[in-house]
């Protein structure tokens, strides 16, 4: 598989991120426990928090709203726009512990340091092997001395992985009907199908996904496609690059109800060495 195909690296990747569509799924059971896991450790005096991928302030509020102060980075000007009309419904005396900036945390000058800074859902698996090492060396000067970084990966099981490095004709799979999605035309329901490749001697995943989004009469109003490409780290290659940028693994659990680490995914604790 040459994962350079247009089909695992097309000219649209940089457009998956929808702010309606990912607020629409802010509600799955997957996000709902990667929110509650962060707020959970987190739990206690006030700290003062980095949120890098912020988006649409999926935990950069609940965090503030907790009594966190928050500074949320995102590179989408329209995620961060998001969050600004969210943010205006906070009490005012939440809304001054809430701040954000547009850009790469690759490329940002190191100006302040926090307490904490997190990375959450899947944030990490948009790195190759290279540049996850390079974002772990960053996160660690922008820590205060012993201070903590959060983050998680999807867990991915073998059937599905199995499933996506198979060749084609692939099933197409339905991933449910969102409503309230805001467009210019107003509020729609979007249909979500897809499929996915897998190259599992680089260990990139690819997702292509179509959105279609229906009208009130029920008809088929517009369809994005929709494509995001995340590497799929092992847990041993997480880890060994935490150590290599200076932190200790503090804690690390799976995603399950047994809370016990696998090959691949979980959620990571890590500390200034």
């Amino acid at each position: 598989m040459n994962i350079d195909d247009l089909t695992l690296n097309p000219p649209w990747l940089a457009h998956f991120y929808d702010p309606a569509l990912f607020d629409a799924s802010a509600g799955d059971a997957d996000s709902a426990a990667t929110i509650g896991y962060y707020r959970t450790r987190l739990e206690g005096p006030q700290r003062s928090v980095l949120d890098i991928g912020c988006g649409t302030g999926r935990l950069a509020l609940p965090l503030v709203q907790d009594g966190h102060s928050v500074h949320g980075v995102d590179i989408s000007e329209p995620m961060l726009g998001y969050l600004a009309a969210k943010a205006e419904g906070l009490d005012p005396d939440v809304r001054t512990r809430l701040t954000w900036a547009c850009g790469s945390v690759l490329d940002m000058p190191v100006t302040q340091t926090f307490d904490v800074l997190v990375a959450a859902d899947d944030f990490v698996t948009h790195f190759d092997l290279d540049e996850l090492g390079r974002f772990l060396v960053i996160a660690h000067r922008w820590l205060r001395p012993g201070g903590m970084l959060l983050t998680d990966m999807r867990e991915r099981s073998p059937a599905r992985l199995d499933a996506a490095a198979a060749p084609f004709p692939k099933p197409m799979q339905s991933h449910g009907l969102a409503s309230g999605i805001a467009t210019e035309n107003g509020p729609r329901y979007a249909a979500m199908m897809g499929w996915e490749e897998y190259d599992p001697h680089s260990r990139w995943l690819v997702s292509h996904q179509l959105f279609s989004f229906i009208d009130p009469l029920g008809q088929e109003e517009r369809r994005n496609w929709k494509t995001i490409r995340q590497r799929n780290h092992s847990n041993a290659e997480f880890i060994e690059a935490a150590h290599q940028a200076g932190f200790k693994v503090e804690q690390a659990t799976g995603r399950g109800p047994q809370g016990s680490l696998g090959e691949q995914g979980g959620f990571f604790l890590l500390v200034q060495a």
